[in-house]
């Protein structure tokens, strides 16, 4: 499984799974706030669906307030379009200002015949949660109730 992405700048771990008692427990990295939201949302979709060979063929539009749950706002509104419309998001166009997130994800739809569900995946939990910047890395904690 690979997590790795090619950046502008540098190039850095998307995420990474760490040990936790019952969820799932993640560090997710990014050179800029769009770029970590990004590996958040590529990150736990992982865990919930293998959609290998699944082109992104819809976009959706987002929009987002928040303040310093920006982040787990934007995870739970991806969750919410899995759970109501099947929805895979494939590629992200976002802006993030302020307490604002903008943009479009582009995704496909859940397809029985070529997707595959690996474990459900009932919200981003609030619980350890950080988002800061180290040395030029901007870092996030989520964990996933599964």
């Amino acid at each position: 499984m690979k997590n790795k992405k090619a950046s502008k700048n540098t190039e850095i771990q998307r995420y990474k799974l760490l040990d936790h008692e019952a969820d799932i427990r993640l560090e997710i990295y990014g050179n800029t706030l769009e770029e970590l939201f990004s590996n958040a949302a590529y990150g736990i979709f992982q865990f919930i669906v293998d959609a290998k060979g699944k082109e992104a063929e819809k976009g959706k539009r987002i929009d987002i307030e928040g303040n310093g749950e920006l982040l787990i706002n934007f995870l739970n509104e991806l969750l919410f379009l899995w759970d109501t419309e099947g929805f895979i998001p494939k590629e992200f166009s976002l802006k993030i200002s302020r307490n604002k997130l903008t943009g479009t994800v582009a995704g496909c739809i859940f397809d029985p015949e070529r997707c595959t569900i690996i474990k459900e995946v009932k919200a981003v939990t609030y619980h350890k949660f950080y988002l800061k910047e180290e040395n030029g890395i901007y870092k996030a904690q989520i964990i996933l109730d599964v």
